[in-house]
Parts: C-alpha cells; sequence; structure tokens
C-alpha cells in the first residue's frame, strides 16, 4: 500500500513539474512572440521612415535639379551629390547618372534614404528624368500657321543621321499648332496636320487631319546668355557690328564667316540680299541666340555641315514689342529656328535651291508662301535641350540590397 502511494505521489509531483514547465514554456514564447512583434513594428516603422527620407529627397533634387552638375555630365558619367539631413534627423544621398548614348539627355536618379536612430532603417528609390525635345514637328505654333500663293510646295521629312535628303525617299511629318491651320489645296505635307482650332484646305495632305485636338503645353521663352552680345566679330565696309547694341548687319555682297564658337549673341541680327554668312562649328552645333530682330534673304545663310542639327536660332529675352522674324531657304539653308514670342515669316525668292530650308521652326505664328519646300530633319528630336521632365511611371522603389 505504502509503495502505491509513493506511487501516485511521485506522479503527481512529475504531473505538476511538467504543467510548470509546459507554462514556462508558454510564457517564454509569448514574451519571445512579443518582442519578435515589437521588432517587427520597429522595423516596419524604421524603413517607412526611411523611404520618406528617400521620398524627401527625391523631391528636392527633382525640385532643385542641379543642373551645374547635371549639364556636365556626359554619356555614361555619374555625379554623387552627397549625404544631406532633412529637420526629421533622417538623411539622403542622390547619385545622378546620365544613361542616353549622346543626343537629348536620359538621366537616371537614384536616392538612398536612412534613419538616424541605431537601428538603421534603409530605403532606396529611382527616378528618370529626360530632356524635353523642342523640334517634334516641322512647324510649331502657338497662333495660327498660314499659307499664301497658289504654288506646289512641299513639307516632308528625313533624318540627317541616317542620310542625306533624298525626295525620293523622304518621310512623314507633321504641323501641330494651338491656333488655326489654313494650307493650299494642292501643296503637299507629308505627314500629319494637328490643331487645338481650324484646319482648312487640306487636299495635299498625307497624314491624319485632326482639328480641335487637345492643345499642347506653351513653348517656353529662353533666357538670353549672361555676359552680354558677342565680342570679337570680324567686321568690314559691308559688314557691320556693334558689341554695345549687339546689332549686327551685312550689306548686300558682304560676306562674313563665324568660327571658333559655338554660341553667339546679338540683339539683331539682318542679311541683305546678295550677301552671305558662314557659320562654321567645325562639327559642333552653334546657337545663335537673337533678343530682338532676325532677319535673312534667300540664299544669304551657309551651314556648311549640311546638317540642321549644327545650327539653331534660338529668341531669347522678352521683349515689349517682338519683331517679326524673317527667314529663308538656300542651298545652305540647314537650321533649326526657336521663336516662340515671334511671328515668323518665311520669305522665298530666285527659286529652285533659294526655296528649301532643311530642319524646322517654332513660331508664335507662322506664315510661309506655298512655294517653300520644308524638309524636317527628325535628328532634330534627339537634339540636346535645356527643358528637362521627369518621365511618368518611372518613379519606383528599389529592392532591399
Amino acid at each position: 500500500m505504502r509503495h502505491a502511494r509513493e506511487d501516485r505521489k511521485g506522479f503527481v509531483l512529475m504531473a505538476v513539474i511538467f504543467s510548470i514547465a509546459i507554462m514556462s514554456l508558454v510564457v517564454v514564447v509569448a514574451f519571445t512572440t512579443s518582442d519578435d512583434e515589437r521588432r517587427s513594428a520597429r522595423a516596419s516603422r524604421e524603413s517607412t521612415l526611411a523611404l520618406y527620407a528617400a521620398e524627401a529627397g527625391m523631391r528636392a533634387t527633382l525640385g532643385n535639379w542641379p543642373t551645374a552638375a547635371a549639364s556636365a555630365l556626359n554619356p555614361g558619367d555619374s555625379v554623387d551629390l552627397g549625404w544631406i539631413t532633412i529637420p526629421n534627423g533622417g538623411r539622403y544621398r542622390a547619385v545622378i547618372q546620365r544613361v542616353d548614348n549622346g543626343g537629348l539627355q536620359h538621366y537616371s536618379v537614384v536616392v538612398r534614404g536612412r534613419r538616424a536612430s541605431n537601428y538603421g532603417g534603409q530605403s532606396s528609390i529611382v527616378s528618370m528624368v529626360s530632356g524635353v525635345s523642342r523640334f517634334k514637328s516641322a512647324i510649331q505654333t502657338q497662333g495660327s500657321v498660314t499659307m499664301t500663293g497658289s504654288s506646289n510646295g512641299i513639307i516632308d521629312a528625313y533624318d540627317s543621321d541616317i542620310a542625306a535628303y533624298s525626295p525620293l525617299t523622304g518621310d512623314t511629318t507633321a504641323i501641330t499648332s494651338n491656333g488655326s491651320i489654313s494650307l493650299y489645296n494642292a501643296f503637299t505635307v507629308r505627314g500629319d496636320v494637328k490643331s487645338a482650332s481650324t484646319i482648312w484646305n487640306t487636299s495635299g495632305v498625307t497624314g491624319e487631319v485632326k482639328p480641335f485636338s487637345p492643345p499642347f503645353p506653351a513653348n517656353q521663352v529662353l533666357s538670353c546668355p549672361a555676359g552680354g552680345y558677342s565680342t570679337g566679330i570680324p567686321t568690314s565696309s559691308r559688314v557691320h557690328y556693334n558689341p554695345t547694341t549687339g546689332v549686327l548687319y551685312i550689306e548686300d555682297n558682304g560676306n562674313l564667316t563665324l568660327s571658333g564658337s559655338t554660341q553667339y549673341y546679338f540683339s539683331q541680327l539682318l542679311l541683305a540680299s546678295g550677301a552671305t554668312l558662314t557659320i562654321n562649328g567645325a562639327g559642333q552645333r552653334v546657337d545663335v541666340f537673337v533678343d530682338d530682330w532676325l532677319g535673312f534673304a534667300p540664299g544669304t545663310l551657309i551651314n556648311p555641315s549640311a546638317r540642321p542639327t549644327r545650327l539653331a536660332f534660338w529668341s531669347c529675352g522678352a521683349p515689349a514689342s517682338p519683331a517679326i522674324w524673317y527667314v529663308s531657304g538656300g542651298p545652305g539653308a540647314f537650321y533649326s529656328l526657336y521663336a516662340p514670342n515671334h511671328d515668323v515669316q518665311v520669305v522665298t525668292g530666285g527659286g529652285g535651291s533659294n526655296n528649301h530650308i532643311y530642319g524646322a521652326m517654332v513660331g508664335a505664328t507662322v506664315l510661309l508662301p506655298s512655294a517653300v519646300r520644308l524638309h524636317y530633319d527628325a535628328a532634330l528630336t534627339r537634339m540636346p535641350s535645356s527643358q528637362l521632365k521627369t518621365l511618368p511611371g518611372s518613379w519606383a522603389q528599389l529592392p532591399a540590397n
């Protein structure tokens, strides 16, 4: 009997000990689970705050685009802007890399955010920034495009990066306007014609005619170069230039060659009939800024490169009364024209090659004779631009390392 009672006591004792062990294990598991939950919550909080720091850094980087640092980048180069502390103690570091092959710029912007605490939450996001092409159409205007006369001209396209212009392989282009467009039925437009208003006389249009289209954003007016008007311009009895006023005037039979610089700035640039102005960038693009009046007669402008991407005329500043710009063609008339605050009139004369223009033009309005033969260069869409934008849908969080 005594042995039986002792056995029962031993069994009860073992059951109590086992129960205590189970309870202890449950308590340990409970404490461990609670600690894991706290750690998980803390890690989630730290990661979220690190993401906030990265997003704040991305917004600051894009909102205050480091033009000096980014504009100096060659394709494949990158710049590290270093760690920057934000008011809540977090930090971010932005790295910008140029990822295009040359031409219109494309940048990858990677920003890493970091918390200031010892737990070191980190997060990274990426966005893409691209240059905005200013020449997506042969003609683009905020106001009207008007054609006069009854000649059988043409607007077509080619790509100078692939081959020189050939009428046998002319490609398609476009005329785009926020104002009305009035053409001549016998005039050929190889491409689309799109207007936020009305479109008239379109029998010669080979592409789509799209009246009352959604308007495009107004083209921005550029600032003029710092440092004043160009200096060192050669003069002669028929070539007149005043670096104080910035007026360059070449008389009939006057000849001037500009070389050795990739940028010029004038208040007025006037070429009389019979004059010649040769602009040679030795393989580089030459930018000519004009803040008041531009005018050149047919056959007076010579771009020896025969590439519209190598010569650009830009209006700059905001004159109280913007002058009408008069431009024309010729055997050397390879150029792009950007004058969103000037009315542009195309002048033809002499027939033949003097009616040909190779390039593209942007104006407040454009008035052109139906004798013109405008050959849009699609390579202009790849020309570097001073206007940049964030590519929609490119903002994304990178996976953790």
